[in-house]
């Protein structure tokens, strides 16, 4: 059944495969888990994979009160509650970018659930300047994300997909359209998301982290760059390593998908 009633809303849940659990977070908010398939599917021989829309995002319901409902505490809950409904004593937990700020605190305040942990684009706190760059349409579309509130879900939309480009090294149209095409997009959602940010910081939870962990990111990710994000967690986290793709930007496992998986393989082995 995709959809599980999980503390007090309804999520949408997908399994794949057989074995040990990989619970996956995805970033956004906004977006939904679909843009980690098929590429995460190639686990599925290995793995139980666990996708879900976090509250308020993709197919799970939308809250009647986003701003009360859609908290880091709840999104955290959400994640243990999606582990509890499909009776998962504890799990490898994945979470990209939004979804590694969630991950951090999920690993931090519940260590018992964590087996591994890979924090792949993401960082502890949002105390540097992004520096993106591309054409000036991107720019603009980047600008326009953070400057203000989106409108509905179709502006969303418009926005997101004219700013990826500067979300990635090496962009392709073909690939960028498929995740369009099965993305659900949630504008309130981000708008959420960007409020929630100004007070997230999680330099003093790393620390507590006790779970073996592996922080990844793109060389030419610009949102979430080696120094301030992946490199500052493995020096926080006690058992920790960091790696940066250099041929990528905020996807490595989507722009250098081999050598992304066959490290992960290896951190999982």
């Amino acid at each position: 059944m995709p959809t599980h009633s999980i503390n007090g809303t309804d999520l949408f849940v997908e399994t794949v495969g057989d074995g040990p659990a990989i619970l996956l977070l995805h970033g956004g908010l906004g977006l939904d888990h679909t843009y980690f398939r098929p590429a995460f599917d190639r686990l599925a021989d290995r793995a139980t994979l666990v996708y879900y829309d976090h509250r308020g995002n993709g197919r799970s319901a939308r809250p009647a009160d986003y701003p009360a409902e859609v908290t880091f505490e709840n999104l955290v809950a959400d994640a243990i509650g999606v582990l509890d409904a499909l009776e998962i004593e504890h799990a490898v937990v994945l979470g990209h970018s939004y979804g590694g700020f969630i991950a951090q605190q999920l690993a931090a305040t519940h260590p018992s659930r964590v087996t591994k942990l890979i924090l792949a684009n993401t960082a502890p706190v949002l105390d540097y300047q992004p520096m993106p760059s591309g054409s000036e349409r991107a720019m603009a579309a980047f600008g326009a994300l953070f400057s203000g509130p989106v409108a509905d879900d179709a502006q969303w939309r418009s926005l997101w997909t004219e700013a990826a480009p500067l979300y990635y090294h090496r962009w392709d149209d073909t690939e960028a359209a498929r995740i369009d095409a099965a993305t659900h997009y949630v504008g309130d959602a981000w708008n959420v998301a960007n409020g929630l940010l100004a007070t997230f910081n999680t330099l003093e939870q790393l620390p507590n982290i006790t779970a073996p962990t592996l922080c990844v990111t793109g060389r030419h990710d610009f949102i979430t760059p080696a120094e301030p994000g992946a490199e500052r967690m493995a020096n926080l986290i006690p058992d920790a390593e960091a790696a940066v793709f250099e041929a990528s930007g905020h996807y490595p496992f989507l722009e250098e998908s081999d050598d992304f998986f066959a490290l992960l393989t290896r951190f999982l082995d």
